[in-house]
């Protein structure tokens, strides 16, 4: 099958629907696939370039006013670009990574032309919102961003979820059938046999102690504020370290908030750091931790997991459904400081009850294998193929767009 994914954000802005799709199309490809990307390209003009082996179509677009690194597609001729590509992909099936500008037109004209098209959601208007004080404010516009999801993701054949609780965050929001599954982990990728670790602690002037592991965006909606004031809490009975792996807007703020509880020897931002070195720092690590109230699935927790480590996890999101409390971790009640103390105790101070959970979440883990992931979206895919083709009228033959053709800038 020719699988196209759509996505109105892409490499170099790295987020999940990059990530998931540099995990699945690999593998789409070994078992005889073909992928393609569309998604906003680093400028105003039409491109397609090979980003992971990958052939990645890119249509014209602007840096968002606050965040730079976000493209906005350009909108005149949006429709028209869109159309001629699809005329050239021709793909079998379109598989739709969100339901912003690109994807709207996308799902509209793939109706038209009897292409059929399915979608995974990996949005929550609460990451969005985070950013807002106004109580009344983010509530208006978390209704109307729904709203927009759902007259897009209306249309599709199917929608998937990365985990059942975010599938019940938006079944009631639309007619058309969702099915939880999850974005799937590379699990030999993050093996704790890795023995690739030995320099991290040096690199990154980790001291010689247990480390507590945050992995992730240090953003508002993430509470690494609570993990600090646990954290603060915790070094009163147990010496460790708490190592926050990431970047984000909140990093400066955080950094005071060590400073001001006394605790900066202890709390270590490493900022962003290559993939490549990410499973070294889950192999040092004793215990990971986080505090999001608003998870569809948790990829660094799955990492976490498969690294055998212990999760100490909000009691909230999809979180639930990872965390198995007392078995591979602990629960705590989101803002809940004292829990997050007393649960790091746990793990840090009793070795035993450590290597219990560890044990328990390497068995945990194993259902999210990307293999088995890929084998269930191509299944889905070819019911959806085939039900398109016993129901709707003939497609269109694969016919060169030369406007496509000749106005294409290959990076």
């Amino acid at each position: 099958m020719r699988i196209l994914f759509v996505s109105d954000t892409y490499y170099p802005h790295l987020n999940g629907v990059y990530y998931f799709v540099r995990r699945i199309a690999p593998l789409l490809k070994r078992n005889g696939h073909e992928v393609i990307v569309i998604a906003p390209s680093q400028n105003l003009n039409f491109t397609k370039n090979k980003i992971d082996e990958i052939d990645v179509y890119g249509i014209p677009s602007m840096p968002a006013l606050y965040y730079p690194n976000i493209r906005i597609p350009f909108p005149v001729m949006l429709r028209r670009r869109v159309r001629d590509l699809l005329r050239e992909i021709n793909p079998d099936i379109i598989h739709v990574q969100d339901h912003f500008l690109i994807a709207g037109v996308v799902v509209k004209l793939a109706n038209q032309l009897n292409i059929p098209v399915i979608g995974t959601n990996h949005f929550m208007a609460e990451n969005l919102t985070s950013l807002f004080r106004l109580k009344a404010w983010n509530q208006a516009l978390e209704k109307m961003m729904w709203s927009i999801f759902s007259k897009v993701y209306d249309q599709l054949s199917v929608v998937t979820a990365p985990s059942e609780t975010a599938a019940s965050l938006i079944r009631h929001r639309l007619g058309v059938d969702v099915v939880a599954v999850s974005s799937g982990i590379d699990l030999s990728e993050f093996s704790p046999d890795d023995d690739r670790y030995y320099s991290i602690r040096e690199k990154y002037s980790i001291p010689d102690k247990p480390i507590l592991l945050y992995v992730g965006r240090i953003d508002p909606e993430k509470h690494i504020e609570d993990i600090i004031e646990g954290t603060a809490l915790a070094l009163k009975e147990n010496d460790f370290c708490l190592v926050i792996v990431g970047k984000g807007i909140r990093k400066t703020n955080l950094e005071k908030l060590a400073f001001y509880l006394g605790i900066t020897d202890r709390v270590i931002f490493t900022g962003f750091v290559p993939d490549e070195e990410l499973p070294c720092f889950y192999r040092i690590s004793q215990c990971f931790i986080i505090a999001s109230t608003a998870e569809l699935l948790s990829l660094s927790a799955l990492q976490a997991m498969a690294s055998a480590l212990p999760i100490i996890a909000a009691s909230a999101g999809a979180l639930i459904e990872l965390v198995h409390e007392g078995v591979n971790g602990f629960l705590f009640r989101p803002g809940d400081t004292v829990g997050i103390a007393q649960s790091i105790n746990k793990v840090i101070g009793q070795p035993q009850l450590r290597a219990q959970m560890s044990q328990k979440s390497l068995e945990y883990v194993q259902k999210h294998d990307i293999h088995n992931i890929v084998s269930q979206f191509e299944k889905i895919y070819l019911n959806n193929k085939l039900k398109t083709m016993e129901t709707g009228p003939k497609r269109p033959k694969r016919e060169k767009a030369d406007w496509v053709v000749n106005n294409l800038k290959t990076a």
